[in-house]
C-alpha cells in the first residue's frame, strides 16, 4: 500500500476545499445527534435530492427521540413514503425506543456506544461520533472507497473485508485530530461531488497532486467495479381482495423474504395462481377478474413482474371460516381492511403502488382513490 508521509497535508488541504466547497445540508448548519443520526440512515442507498425534503418533514414531525420512540407506524410509513428500504425506518424507531427506555433518551457518546444501538451500524456509528463528538473513527462509504483507491491506485481487491479493512486503515491514518467529523464528511463530499464514479473533475480536486491513480493515467480503474449479485426474475400475482359492501380492501404485514417488514397486498408466486383462484371460486361469494396490464418492479437482487388479481366480495361473506381460508392459502399473516380511499397512505413499496394503480384504472377503480 502507498505510505502516507503526508498525512497533515492530506487533512489541510482537504478541509480548505470543504470550507468553501461543501454544500449547505439542513443537518449541516448546527450539530444535532438526532438531525445527524436520522439523515445518516435515510442517506443510506438514497439520493440526497430525495432525503433533503423528506428529512425537513420528518424532524418537523418528529423532532425528538423521544417522538420518534412513540411514532405510531402510519405516520412513519407516511414520512418515510419514496425513501425505499422501509426496514431502515423500523431499525431507526427501535433505536429510539432503546434510547428513551434504556438510556433514559440519553444519546450514546462514542462509536463504541453507538453499536450497541439497535440498528445501528459501524459506518453510522462513526459518523455521529465523529460529527458529534469529535471521534477520530473512519467514516466509509461508497464515496469514500472511491476516493482512496484513487489516492492509492487499487484496481483490485477493494470491496471485500480485506480491501475496507485498508481503506479504513488509510482514513484513519490521515483523519484530522482537530476536525475528524469535517473530515469525514468531507471526504465523503469529495467523493460525491469531485471524484465521481464516472467523468471524475479531477482537475478540481484539491488531492490531485497526491493521487496515485492520476498520476498513472488509470483513474477510470480504480476502484474496480463492485461485484454484483446476478438478479433473480421473480413473478408474482397480487390480490386485491376487494369487498365491495364497505368499499375496502385487504393489506398484510409481510414478514419474510426480500418484501419482509414492508405493508401492502398479498403476493403469491405464478405458479400457485391456479390454485388460488380454484380454491376461492370454491366459496362462491367471490368474483375473480384478472386485471389488463402488468406491473415491474427491481428490489435487493431481484426482478420482479406481476398481474394484479382482483377477488371481490359480492356477498357480505367475510367470517371466521374465510380468515380460517386464508390461512389456509398460505397468505401472509396479520391482514387488515382498509378503505379503498386511504390505501395509498398504508403501502410501504412502489410495487404496491403500482398494483393499486392498475386497480386504480380498472373499472373497479375509484375516482377518489388517488396515489
Amino acid at each position: 500500500m502507498h505510505e502516507c508521509q503526508n498525512a497533515n497535508q492530506y487533512a489541510k488541504e482537504l478541509l480548505v476545499w470543504y470550507d468553501k466547497h461543501h454544500r449547505p445540508l439542513p443537518w449541516r448548519q448546527n450539530i444535532n445527534i438526532y438531525h445527524t443520526w436520522v439523515c445518516e440512515v435515510m442517506s443510506q442507498q438514497t439520493t440526497l435530492a430525495v432525503v433533503v425534503p423528506k428529512f425537513s418533514e420528518f424532524v418537523k414531525q418528529l423532532p425528538t427521540v423521544d417522538d420518534l420512540a412513540v411514532c405510531d407506524e402510519d405516520t412513519l410509513r407516511q414520512l418515510w413514503s419514496g425513501l425505499g428500504y422501509y426496514a431502515r425506518a423500523r431499525n431507526l424507531k427501535k433505536g429510539a425506543i432503546f434510547i428513551v427506555e434504556h438510556l433514559e433518551g440519553r444519546f450514546p457518546q462514542s462509536c463504541k456506544e453507538w453499536l450497541e444501538i439497535p440498528g445501528c451500524g459501524l459506518y453510522t456509528a462513526a459518523v455521529i461520533a465523529s460529527v458529534c463528538f469529535n471521534e477520530k473513527v473512519a467514516c466509509v462509504d461508497g464515496n469514500v472507497t472511491r476516493v482512496v483507491s484513487r489516492l492509492l491506485a487499487l484496481s483490485r481487491d477493494v470491496w471485500g473485508s480485506s480491501g475496507q479493512s485498508v481503506i479504513r486503515d488509510f482514513v484513519n491514518s490521515i483523519i484530522s485530530d482537530e476536525r475528524p467529523g469535517d473530515f469525514n464528511q468531507a471526504m465523503m463530499e469529495l467523493g460525491a461531488t469531485v471524484c465521481r464514479k464516472t467523468k471524475p473533475l479531477c482537475l478540481l480536486c484539491p488531492l490531485r497532486s497526491q493521487c496515485l491513480a492520476s498520476e498513472k493515467n488509470c483513474t477510470e480503474l480504480c476502484p474496480p467495479q463492485k461485484p454484483r449479485r446476478d438478479a433473480v426474475d421473480v413473478e408474482l400475482f397480487a390480490l386485491i381482495i376487494w369487498r365491495k359492501a364497505t368499499d375496502t380492501i385487504a393489506i398484510v404485514e409481510r414478514t419474510k423474504g426480500f418484501l419482509a417488514n414492508t405493508v401492502g397486498f398479498p403476493l403469491i408466486p405464478e405458479i400457485e395462481v391456479l390454485e388460488v383462484k380454484k380454491r376461492f371460486k370454491s366459496l362462491k361469494q367471490f368474483q375473480l377478474v384478472e386485471l389488463p396490464g402488468t406491473f415491474a418492479h427491481n428490489i435487493t437482487h431481484h426482478r420482479i413482474s406481476g398481474k394484479a388479481l382482483v377477488v371481490q366480495e359480492v356477498e357480505d361473506y367475510w367470517s371466521a371460516a374465510v380468515e380460517d381460508f386464508w390461512q389456509k392459502l398460505g397468505l401472509p399473516q396479520p391482514f387488515y381492511w382498509v378503505a379503498s380511499q386511504a390505501i395509498a397512505t398504508k403501502l410501504s413499496t412502489s410495487l404496491d403502488k403500482k398494483v393499486f394503480k392498475l386497480f386504480h384504472v380498472s373499472p373497479f377503480g375509484h375516482p377518489n382513490s388517488k396515489l
